[in-house]
C-alpha cells in the first residue's frame, strides 16, 4: 500500500512458532490503513513458507526474504521500504493489542507529538494472552528533555522501539548500527532528543513474549563478547549528548547507568566459562579507569558506589576476588 499512513515492519528470523500469531495480531488491528512490510532475515525453518501464505491473504503485507544479515540490517531494509506517515517495529515473536496502532496513532494527531508510547506486558510462551480493554488512561505529554531523563531513570516505557510511533522525519539520518547488540539502544536517545513533543499513555498494548530463544533475553541473561557493545552504545551517547549541550544531569545519569553496567556485567564475566575471560575482564577494567573520575564526580552516582569504583580503578584484582567469592556465594 503505496500510500498508508502507518508502515509497520516485522523483523523475523526462525520464528515458526511464534509468527502467525505476530502478523495476525497486526492484520487484525482496529486501524487499517498500514502497509505491513515482513524482512525474513534468512529464516531457515518454516517462517518463510508461513510469511509467504500469509502474504497472499491480504494486499497489505510485503514480504522480503534476505540472507541472514543481523536484526539492524533486516530493520534498516524496512525502513528503506517505509512509505507511511509514521513508523512502527514489531519484533516478529509478539504480539499487538487490537487497537495499539489506532491509541498510538490519534495520541500523535491529537497531541501532534512525534512519537507515542504505551506501556508493554511481558507474557510467558505458554500463557494465554487475554487483551485488557482500558475505560480510561493516564497521558503525560513530554519535551525531548524530559523523555530522556525519564528514559535514564527507568520511568519511561523502556529502551525498546517495538511499542512506539514514530513520525518518519524521526528518522532521517538515524539507522540502527550493524553487528552490534543492543541496537534499539543504540538510536533511541537519538529519537527522543529529535523529538519535541512525545506522549506517553499507561496502557499496556505490546504484549513481549518470554521464551527461550529469544535473542533479547538471552544478550542480557548470559555472557557472549557482544555484550561489550555497551562500550560502544555508552560511548556514542556520551559524545551525543555532550555535541547537542543537553543538561548535566541527562550526562550524568547516561554515566552513572553505563558504571552499573559494567559491574553488572563484570559480575556476568566472572560467572561465565569462557577461555576469553581475561580478555573481557581487561577490556572492562580499562574503562572503569577510562572514565573514574567523571564516575566519581558524578552526583547521580551514590557515595558507596563511589568508593567501590575507587577501589576498582586502583586495586581491580581485588576488586575482581570479591566479585569472584560474591558469585560463589549468591549461585
Amino acid at each position: 500500500m503505496s500510500n498508508a499512513i502507518v508502515s509497520v515492519g516485522v523483523t523475523v528470523y526462525n520464528l515458526e512458532k511464534y509468527i502467525e500469531k505476530c502478523i495476525l495480531s497486526i492484520l487484525n488491528q482496529t486501524f487499517t490503513d498500514f502497509e505491513l512490510i515482513i524482512i525474513d532475515d534468512g529464516s531457515s525453518d518454516n517462517s518463510r513458507s508461513i510469511c509467504e501464505k500469509l502474504s497472499t491473504i491480504d494486499a497489505r503485507i510485503s514480504y522480503v526474504f534476505q540472507e541472514n544479515k543481523g536484526v539492524s540490517a533486516a530493520r534498516n531494509k524496512a525502513l528503506d521500504l517505509f512509505k507511511g506517515e509514521y513508523y512502527l517495529l514489531v519484533d516478529g515473536d509478539d504480539t499487538l493489542h487490537p487497537d495499539m496502532i489506532k491509541k498510538l496513532y490519534y495520541l500523535c494527531r491529537e497531541y501532534n507529538a512525534e512519537i507515542a508510547t504505551c506501556k508493554l506486558l511481558s507474557v510467558k510462551s505458554d500463557s494465554e494472552i487475554k487483551f485488557e480493554y482500558y475505560a480510561e488512561s493516564t497521558i503525560q505529554l513530554l519535551n525531548n528533555k524530559t523523555a530522556l531523563t525519564m528514559l535514564l531513570k527507568n520511568n519511561f516505557t523502556g529502551f525498546g522501539l517495538c511499542n512506539k510511533l514514530f513520525k518518519k522525519e524521526l528518522f532521517e539520518e538515524v539507522k540502527f548500527p550493524l553487528n552490534r547488540k543492543f541496537e534499539d539502544a543504540a538510536i533511541q536517545y537519538k529519537l527522543l532528543y529529535k523529538a519535541k513533543r512525545i506522549i506517553m499513555t499507561d496502557e499496556k498494548l505490546y504484549y513481549y513474549l518470554i521464551h527461550a530463544a529469544s535473542t533479547t533475553r538471552a544478550d542480557l541473561q548470559n555472557y557472549s563478547s557482544g555484550r561489550l557493545d555497551i562500550i560502544m552504545n555508552f560511548e556514542e551517547s556520551y559524545q551525543f549528548m555532550k555535541d547537542n549541550h543537553l543538561p548535566e544531569e541527562i550526562v550524568e545519569l547516561n554515566l552513572a547507568n553505563y558504571y552499573r553496567s559494567l559491574r553488572g556485567l563484570t559480575i556476568d564475566i566472572l560467572n561465565a566459562d569462557m577461555k576469553d575471560q581475561k580478555k573481557a575482564l581487561k577490556i572492562v577494567n580499562k574503562q572503569i579507569k577510562k572514565w573514574k573520575q567523571k564516575m566519581i564526580n558524578n552526583s547521580q552516582v551514590t557515595t558507596k558506589e563511589k568508593t567501590l569504583l575507587w577501589i576498582w580503578a586502583k586495586m581491580p584484582n581485588i576488586t575482581l576476588n570479591v566479585y569472584k567469592i560474591r558469585n560463589k556465594l549468591i549461585l
